[in-house]
């Protein structure tokens, strides 16, 4: 009902909480009490996230909670990022270690016929990715209008017309080697045009 008694407001900005930080956050406790109970399953949790376990896998290994995992994750976060770099030294050496095995017993003939395509193609994409190449090639496709075809070959014959002769340049011989060596003669000479001004 209407009243003339002056109304107070309040938003949530001027109330006072009603809860201590200590009983709803739990990054400030759990792993706390986590490495006084039971620092082995810290440690391991700790080793866990260095190899790059799934959060998953160290929960249920560990029995903790996805907030244990990610207090421990925030607080070891140095250790962490110090332990990586002797992980990589490590996951390089095995992989070198494994690309050699596999030569060795690509020699030998022991890899079964239906690995190899799978072999293949992954050592080419990791080659790819170790020159700085990139892994995968998006085709585009584009449709031309008859119109457009015509308009280019009008715009070919309406072009200038470069003659391009001996007295413009240098004529020099050179050898193209044979893709199969050992097997016929080594090459076949090819002449070509040297021009002295590029721009022709």
């Amino acid at each position: 009902m209407p009243t003339k008694r002056k109304r107070i407001y309040q938003n949530a900005d001027n109330l006072p909480a009603t809860m201590v930080e200590e009983e709803v956050c739990p990054a400030l406790h759990t792993a706390a009490g986590l490495k006084l109970q039971r620092p082995d399953a810290y440690a391991g949790v700790v080793q866990g996230l260095v190899e790059g376990t799934a959060l998953t896998t160290l929960r249920k290994k560990y029995k903790v909670s996805p907030n244990t995992v990610a207090v421990i994750r925030a607080r070891e976060k140095d250790v962490i990022s110090a332990c990586k770099p002797v992980l990589r030294g490590l996951i390089g050496y095995a992989a070198q270690s494994a690309l050699e095995t596999f030569i060795c017993r690509l020699e030998d003939g022991k890899i079964p016929d239906g690995v190899l395509p799978i072999a293949v193609g992954i050592l080419v994409d990791k080659h790819r990715q170790a020159e700085g190449e990139p892994t995968q090639v998006i085709e585009v496709k584009r449709t031309a209008t008859l119109d457009q075809v015509k308009k280019e070959l009008d715009s070919m014959k309406a072009a200038e017309v470069i003659d391009i002769s001996e007295d413009k340049g240098e004529i020099r011989e050179r050898m193209i080697p044979n893709p199969c060596p050992g097997k016929g003669d080594a090459g076949k000479p090819v002449k070509e045009l040297y021009l002295e001004d590029p721009t022709l």
